[in-house]
């Protein structure tokens, strides 16, 4: 009998110890996604990859956003988003040592959404690239208006507008335009499976040079709701599989890309 009681307890430690959190949407909270670049592997190894860590205070709200990676593929880079009462901290590392030439601002509508999101470099040429976001009541996002300038010479300007079309929950397409005139429409088919998790993996997996995935922090929960679904395909080649243990999503494959074949690795918070 002893042994038996002494057994429902280890079990119930271990239940307690290994299972994932949850936060107040009933989404699993991930810790890191890892971006395996397979399209650069043989080149340049792990220095095509890109880490994203992900910190959470004890109501299981997002306080930071931590992406890695390898500028021009040598140069380790660390950028930490810091968020505390709707006040921002941002801190930028090039291997190892602090930049204090690359800046991030960033503020919230009363949605508390980020509604400005300004990254520059006060370094060499002056450039940065400001985003407006606008959102739908429910809490959709509705556009992103961004503005690239290069200040001083030539005062070289890029403008970008997207707009977003939702349907039972999913952005189902959006239309870019630019200050050309030009237009285009994109299209994205969702599959049955539902997103369980608190990061926007749709805008994490978008790999085009559009403004929808253009930072990392589009991608988390400071940036409106997410679709209810994983994509199937995006307009052109992209399209995805998706690997899991039980309820956990582990890996999502992305297939077909000219440019950005890999895969994402997911942890979880337990």
């Amino acid at each position: 009998m002893k042994n038996i009681l002494v057994t429902i307890i280890l079990t119930s430690v271990s239940v307690c110890v290994f299972a994932q959190k949850t936060n107040n949407k009933g989404e699993y909270m991930v810790k890191s996604i890892h971006w395996v670049n397979a399209f650069t592997q043989k080149e340049v190894g792990n220095k095509g990859d890109k880490w994203y860590r992900f910190k959470y205070n004890d109501d299981g709200n997002l306080i930071e956003v931590r992406k890695e990676y390898y500028q021009n593929f040598k140069n380790k880079t660390v950028e930490i988003f810091t968020l505390s009462n709707n006040r921002y901290q941002f801190i930028s590392y090039v291997n190892g040592k602090q930049d204090p030439y690359t800046k991030c601002e960033f503020t919230f509508n009363e949605q508390g959404y980020i509604d400005k999101l300004y990254d520059y470099s006060t370094k060499g040429v002056e450039a940065g690239t400001l985003f407006t976001l606008i959102y739908y009541d429910n809490g959709d996002l509705k556009s992103i208006d961004d503005l690239f300038e290069e200040k001083g010479g030539n005062r070289y300007k890029i403008h970008n507008y997207e707009e977003y079309t939702w349907e039972n929950g999913n952005v189902v397409g959006f239309r870019y335009t630019n200050d050309d005139g030009y237009t285009q429409d994109f299209k994205t088919h969702y599959t049955d499976k539902k997103d369980n998790t608190n990061i926007n993996l749709v805008s994490l997996t978008k790999h085009t040079a559009h403004p929808y995935n253009a930072h990392i922090l589009f991608a988390t929960e400071w940036c409106g709701k997410k679709p209810k679904n994983l994509v199937l395909k995006e307009s052109g080649d992209n399209s995805f599989d998706y690997i899991y243990e039980g309820n956990l999503l582990k890996r999502i494959n992305k297939k077909n890309s000219s440019y950005s074949k890999g895969y994402y690795l997911i942890e979880y918070v337990y």
